[in-house]
C-alpha cells in the first residue's frame, strides 16, 4: 500500500500535502486537549506497533506493497486522532530511514493509511458496537463502558477489514487517476496503468488476503487485551506491554548473526555456521581457504569432506592453528528482510553488503598461533598463550585491521554478549569461561567501485579451549 516516489504527480501529492497539513494541525491538538497525559507513552508505543506491522510487506502490481498496518486496532485503543498522529510518525520513519514508501508521497501513503484507515475503520467500530449494544442489552455486559466484550471484538474485526481495504481503494485511485490528469499511459511519466488495471491490481489482494489478516490480528489482540482488563488489569498497561513484547522478541531476531567458526568433530575437525548450538546448512564451495600449521609453523595438507551441517576437515599431522576463509556472497537488506541477492537484483534495498568471514582456532601455542595471518583483513592477534589461562582470567587481544591496530571495534563475546571496543592500540580484555571460548569482531568498509554492494562486512572469529 506504500506508494513510492515518482508514482504520483505533483497535483496529486501536492493537493494530498496540503489536506494532510491541515489534518495534522487538527489532530494534534485534539490529541493535546483530549488524550490524559498518562497515556502519551503509549501514542509512542503505538507508532512502533505499527512500524511493526508495516514491516511484513509483500510486494504488489504497481509499485505498491501489501501488509497490515494496524489502524484500526490503535484508533479502537486510544481514538482516531491519536492512531492518524501514530500512523504518520510511523509512516515518516519507513520513508526517511528504511526508503518504504517515497517523500514526496508521504502526504499520500499517510492520508489513506493513517487517516482513512483509521477513521474508516474506527466507524465501522462504532456502528458495529452500538448494534451491539441494542440487540445484546443485558447480555454478556463485562466491560466498565456497558459493551458487550463479544460486539466489540466483532466491531474491531470488521472496522479493521474495512479500513485497510478503504486505504487501499485510496492508493488504488490516486494511481489509477495519474494517465487522467497527465495524459497518455506512454508519455505521463508517472504511474502508467489506468484504474481498470490499478483498482483490481491493488484491491484484490487486500479484499481476499490482507483485509483478513488485519481483521484476525485486531480481533485476537482485542480479546487478549479485554480479557485482561476483566480480570482486573489496566489496558493501556498491558497493550503498551505487549507492543514491547513484540519490539523485545523483533530486536532480538534483528541481532542473531551467525558465526563462522572451526570446532573439534571426533578425530577431525569442521567448519560449521550458525549461532550458539545450532548449525545452519551452507554452502561449502563459500568456503575458499583452509589451512592448518603444526608447531613449527609448517603447513599442514588438509582434505575437506562434506557431512551434515558442515564440512569435515581431515589431516595427516596434529595442527597447531586452523585458519579458514568464507565468501558468504551478496546480501541487500530490504524492506522485506535480507535476502541473499546482489544489490541489482533486488528490490526496495535498504543496505546492501559482501559479506566475508575468517575463522582461526588455536589448539597449541606457538609462534604461527600469536603471528598476524597472512592474506587476511581482519585477525585477533593473542598477546599470551590462552591455553593456560584458567576460567575467570583475562585474555589481552590485538584487533587487526591489514595488518594495522582496529580502534573502536566491538567485540562480542562466547554467550554473545558485549565485550566492549577495542582502545586506540586495537586491545582489549576478554574474560575467559571454561570450556570452548569464542570471540567475535566485525567491521565495515564502503564500497565505491561495486554496483552489489554498499559496504563490504568482514567478521572474524578466535576460539581456544579453556581446561582449567
Amino acid at each position: 500500500m506504500h506508494i513510492p516516489d515518482g508514482y504520483l504527480g505533483p497535483p496529486t501529492y501536492g493537493g494530498l500535502w496540503a489536506v494532510m497539513i491541515g489534518l495534522w494541525s487538527y489532530a494534534a491538538r485534539k490529541v493535546k486537549k483530549e488524550l490524559p497525559v498518562s497515556q502519551v507513552p503509549y501514542l509512542a508505543m503505538a507508532s512502533a506497533f505499527s512500524f511493526v506491522a508495516m514491516i511484513f510487506a509483500v510486494p504488489l502490481p504497481g509499485g505498491t506493497t501489501a501488509h497490515i498496518t494496524g489502524a484500526t486496532l490503535i484508533a479502537v485503543l486510544i481514538g482516531p486522532w491519536a492512531s492518524v498522529v501514530a500512523i504518520s510518525v510511523s509512516l515518516l520513519i519507513q520513508a526517511l530511514v528504511f526508503g518504504d514508501g517515497g517523500v514526496s508521497s508521504l502526504s499520500a501513503n499517510c492520508f489513506n493509511i493513517a487517516f482513512i484507515g483509521s477513521f474508516v475503520g474506527y466507524a465501522l467500530y462504532r456502528v458495529v458496537v452500538k448494534a451491539g449494544e441494542r440487540f445484546l442489552a443485558g447480555r454478556n455486559m463485562e466491560d466498565g463502558g456497558g459493551r458487550s466484550r463479544s460486539s466489540e471484538v466483532i466491531g474491531t474485526a470488521i472496522g479493521a477489514y474495512g479500513g485497510v481495504n478503504a486505504a487501499a481503494i485510496c492508493a488504488a485511485l490516486e494511481l489509477g487517476l495519474q494517465p487522467l490528469i497527465h495524459g497518455s499511459a506512454a508519455g505521463s511519466g508517472y504511474f502508467p496503468y489506468t484504474l481498470a488495471v490499478a483498482l483490481p491490481a491493488v484491491t484484490i489482494p487486500h479484499l481476499l488476503l490482507v483485509g483478513v489478516l488485519e481483521a484476525v490480528v485486531a480481533a485476537l489482540v482485542v480479546t487478549f487485551l479485554r480479557r485482561e482488563k476483566t480480570a482486573g488489569g489496566k489496558l493501556p498497561q498491558v497493550g503498551a506491554l505487549a507492543v514491547a513484547a513484540i519490539l523485545f522478541v523483533l530486536q532480538a531476531t534483528g541481532s542473531w548473526a551467525h558465526d563462522f567458526l572451526i570446532e573439534p568433530k571426533g578425530e577431525d575437525f569442521q567448519i560449521a555456521f550458525g549461532h550458539g548450538k545450532q548449525r545452519k546448512e551452507f554452502e561449502v564451495s563459500k568456503v575458499k581457504q583452509v589451512k592448518a600449521m603444526d608447531l613449527q609453523g609448517k603447513e599442514i595438507p588438509v582434505q575437506r569432506e562434506k557431512k551434515d551441517k558442515g564440512l569435515v576437515l581431515k589431516m595427516a599431522g596434529r595442527p597447531a592453528v586452523i585458519m579458514a576463509t568464507m565468501d558468504n556472497g551478496y546480501w541487500s537488506k530490504t524492506i522485506y528482510g535480507w535476502q541473499e541477492l546482489p544489490k541489482r537484483k533486488a528490490s526496495r534495498v535498504v543496505e546492501a553488503t559482501r559479506s566475508l568471514f575468517f575463522s582461526k582456532t588455536i589448539l597449541s601455542w606457538s609462534e604461527a598461533a600469536q603471528a598476524a595471518s597472512t592474506g587476511v583483513d581482519l585477525d585477533f592477534i593473542p598477546l599470551k598463550n590462552p591455553l593456560e589461562l584458567k576460567a575467570g582470567d583475562s585474555l589481552a587481544l590485538k584487533v587487526l585491521w591489514r595488518g594495522q591496530p582496529l580502534p573502536g571495534a566491538e567485540v562480542i563475546g562466547t554467550e554473545h554478549n558485549r565485550l566492549g571496543k577495542t582502545d586506540k592500540e586495537g586491545l582489549i580484555q576478554v574474560p575467559l569461561v571454561k570450556g570452548r571460548n569464542l570471540v567475535t569482531v566485525e567491521n565495515k568498509e564502503g564500497l565505491k567501485d561495486d554496483p552489489d554492494a554498499d559496504v563490504i562486512t568482514l567478521a572474524a572469529t578466535l576460539t581456544f579451549e579453556v581446561k582449567k
